[in-house]
């Protein structure tokens, strides 16, 4: 009898992580899908990996107080609407881990975010994968223990194994083609402006767009909120997507990945593609800080220093071999947990 898998997707970057899962264990087992009705979380989910899904729960605002009673409220009706199943499948999931757990199943889940209150979910995974970037002692403070897991490499590596580039996302943009016959261009994709971790910063995104105006650059623009929109009102150059676009055609086809969002930034970092982030929190995460350590991604919240970096930035021929390793040591590692028994 095929084991069931359920996976819980709750922002828009678990669509592609998540995807080489899917592709791998389909037809060996059976699978359910949970959304959480957030960003673009809904409609990249259709677009890339298309299975019958059920939505449950939303975005709970800036209030801390409205965010666990949000938790509370998705662990209580993914108890009731998720049908049975044997593994969890999940990035982080303080809510899917619980009811996993009430119902004495095992769970599975992927993270970078040391900063996260991952101890909410550390005690009820019984895998938990995070790359060696992270320090291991950081992650035994939030009861990771012998559930704990370390990769090489970075969560990003794992989906770039399987990426092929489509030529068609690039042809789709409406910008002119350069002297070259290439379409030019870089992305912008804004801070996450409601999140708890930012403390009364502003965007820089406005200042940003205009001096990217003032140089001629196309800008594919990537809102984060419908509110984002407002940051490119009366900017010459920017073009904004009427649906979810596949973030890794952006990256690879683009000059420059600004992002105030560590998993573009990463995206890019590990392609090759020229990589910035401008992050709004008070401390980079210990993956983020390594890319930067090791010259592959810069950091600023400063626009002139950021347009400085791009003066002299290229990309660079990314080598897919630590994506490959990176996604066979965890599928090495999935397959025992999930077909050892």
């Amino acid at each position: 009898m095929k084991k069931t898998i359920w996976f819980d997707l709750t922002n828009v970057p678990h669509v592609n992580f998540l995807l080489p899962i899917v592709k791998r264990y389909k037809g060996q087992c059976e699978m359910v899908f949970t959304i959480r009705d957030f960003a673009e979380t809904k409609s990249l989910f259709e677009k890339r990996i298309g299975k019958p899904y059920i939505i449950i729960g939303g975005h709970q605002g800036g209030s801390k107080i409205r965010k666990v009673l949000g938790v509370v409220e998705r662990i209580f009706a993914l108890n009731k609407q998720v049908p049975p199943f044997d593994i969890k499948i999940s990035c982080g999931g303080d809510a899917s881990n619980i009811v996993a757990k009430l119902r004495g199943k095992k769970t599975i889940t992927f993270d970078d975010n040391e900063k996260a209150p991952n101890w909410r979910y550390a005690p009820f995974s019984d895998l938990a994968f995070w790359p060696k970037a992270v320090p291991t002692e950081k992650l035994r403070k939030q009861w990771f223990k012998r559930n704990l897991y370390q990769y090489e490499g970075y969560k990003e590596n794992f989906y770039l194994a399987d990426y092929e580039p489509n030529a068609a996302f690039v042809e789709s943009l409406p910008f002119a083609a350069g002297a070259d016959g290439k379409k030019h261009y870089v992305v912008v994709r804004p801070e996450n402006i409601r999140a708890n971790y930012v403390e009364g910063r502003t965007s820089i995104v406005p200042e940003l767009l205009r001096e990217l105006e003032k140089r001629g650059a196309n800008v594919l623009f990537l809102p984060r909120y419908e509110t984002d929109r407002d940051y490119a009102q009366g900017v010459k150059g920017v073009y904004m997507p009427t649906e979810a676009v596949n973030g890794l055609d952006a990256c690879f086809y683009a000059d420059a990945i600004l992002t105030g969002a560590g998993t573009m930034a990463r995206e890019a970092a590990c392609m090759g593609v020229p990589s910035v982030s401008f992050f709004a929190g008070s401390r980079l995460l210990a993956v983020d800080q390594s890319l930067v350590d090791a010259g592959k991604m810069y950091f600023s919240r400063d626009v002139a220093s950021i347009m400085r970096y791009l003066d002299g930035a290229k990309s660079g021929e990314a080598s897919m071999a630590q994506s490959i390793a990176t996604q066979k040591e965890i599928f090495g590692k999935l397959d025992e947990f999930i077909f050892g028994e």
